[in-house]
């Protein structure tokens, strides 16, 4: 997406924001390619068993729509035994070190039935000394968060919705005794009378994190002006930018912004100390492993005769060519530190930058004219206004990119 093409005066960067195209980090899964099936990726994984560097590993279990069409005890079946397929084919020295329960698992599985899915990851595969255990969970749900900790979640995070009483949760959350607490913001439509209250007390109840991603496809009549006011609210609180959508509460020591490729935004969106392969279970469900891309079969039926077969069920996916690699880099760098260190791209990769990304370097100096970008030496910073646009930035290197 070209500068150009998106609204450059008045309400400049209020609206520039819900402007931004949505699949930067990684392609849409409309993307992939049918023709990647269960072999390719197996051979993903054998080649990471004996090559990639690091070992650790995050888990992602994908939730499905509640109703008569799944039961969730048929649904824990089948993510265990998807669980113990991938782990069949991991080299043993591979490490759990984080699990999400993305949204909507939690309520769509009793708390018995999740813990069975977590007591089960241990067993097949190896876990870090205190693997962390976030659980995603819809403002109103209605869950009783002491559920979720006594089950083995060690982190929940909210997610607002208009109407629901999300604070109330969140504040549950911080007496169950959870490691952390967080609050993922979502774009508030303009008849979202009650967002900036919600705010004002998910801020006086301090989580150690609040999220803030943009843009929203699935809101009508979007608040530019309120989605500003609340990115102004959080700062002021003291929040500062983590990488990606990610806030943290100023005593949290946020990482120091290199922009030298080390940190990693994983498929779960969340910004990690080093890149990690994603092993995502469940229907729908996305995996990474190094430069290879895999989703999982959409269909109930489908995947469960699948597993029976001894398949995971992996039904699309892709491999990353090279110069798609060479621009993850660059968009990880982007989107964890909001910088991007040339310097340090050129000598891990023993190419000249400005050959790599031409095209993208052309485009910059409309962000920089504003204010939103600034050169210092052969390091690129996303100034403070710029990091709320760090999607359209990113995508000036990505040519692929799908538009919101």
């Amino acid at each position: 997406m070209s500068v150009e093409a998106l609204p450059l005066e008045g309400t400049l960067l209020r609206n520039c924001v819900l402007h931004q195209p949505r699949h930067v980090l990684f392609p849409a899964a409309s993307q992939f390619s049918p023709g990647f099936g269960e072999a390719s990726w197996r051979a993903a994984i054998r080649a990471s068993n004996e090559h990639l560097i690091p070992r650790v590993l995050t888990l992602g279990f994908q939730a499905f729509r509640a109703g008569p069409a799944v039961n969730p005890v048929a649904y824990l079946q089948a993510l265990l035994s998807s669980l113990q397929l991938q782990a069949a084919e991991l080299a043993e020295d591979r490490e759990v070190a984080a699990v999400v329960l993305q949204l909507g698992l939690a309520e769509a599985m009793p708390p018995a039935l999740l813990a069975q899915l977590l007591d089960a990851v241990p067993q097949y595969l190896r876990t870090v000394a205190r693997p962390q255990v976030e659980v995603r969970v819809d403002a109103g749900s209605g869950i009783a968060p002491a559920q979720l900790r006594e089950v083995g979640c060690t982190r929940l995070n909210v997610i607002d919705r208009a109407g629901a009483h999300g604070p109330e949760l969140l504040a549950q959350g911080q007496k169950a005794g959870f490691t952390a607490c967080y609050y993922q913001l979502r774009v508030p439509a303009a008849d979202d009378s009650g967002f900036r209250s919600r705010l004002q007390a998910v801020l006086a109840l301090a989580p150690e994190r609040i999220l803030m991603p943009s843009p929203c496809a699935s809101v009508d009549s979007p608040s530019a002006d309120a989605w500003w006011q609340a990115w102004t609210d959080v700062c002021a609180a003291g929040y500062l930018p983590l990488g990606g959508d990610h806030y943290q509460r100023a005593d949290g020591s946020p990482p120091a912004q290199r922009g030298d490729g080390a940190r990693h935004c994983d498929l779960a969106g969340v910004p990690r100390r080093d890149r990690s392969d994603f092993i995502g279970i469940g229907l729908g469900a996305c995996s990474q492993i190094g430069d290879v891309i895999c989703r999982q079969e959409t269909d109930m039926a489908r995947w469960q005769s699948r597993l029976q077969a001894g398949h995971s069920g992996v039904v699309a996916g892709l491999i990353f060519s090279e110069h798609e690699r060479l621009t993850d880099e660059v968009v990880q760098s982007i989107a964890c530190d909001h910088a991007l260190d040339v310097a340090a791209f050129e000598w891990r990769n023993g190419l000249p930058f400005d050959e790599c990304f031409e095209e993208a370097l052309a485009e910059l100096p409309a962000f920089i004219a504003h204010g939103w970008l600034r050169w210092d030496g052969k390091v690129l910073h996303l100034q403070r206004e710029g990091q709320l646009l760090w999607r359209m930035i990113a995508a000036c290197f990505r040519s692929t990119t799908v538009a919101a």
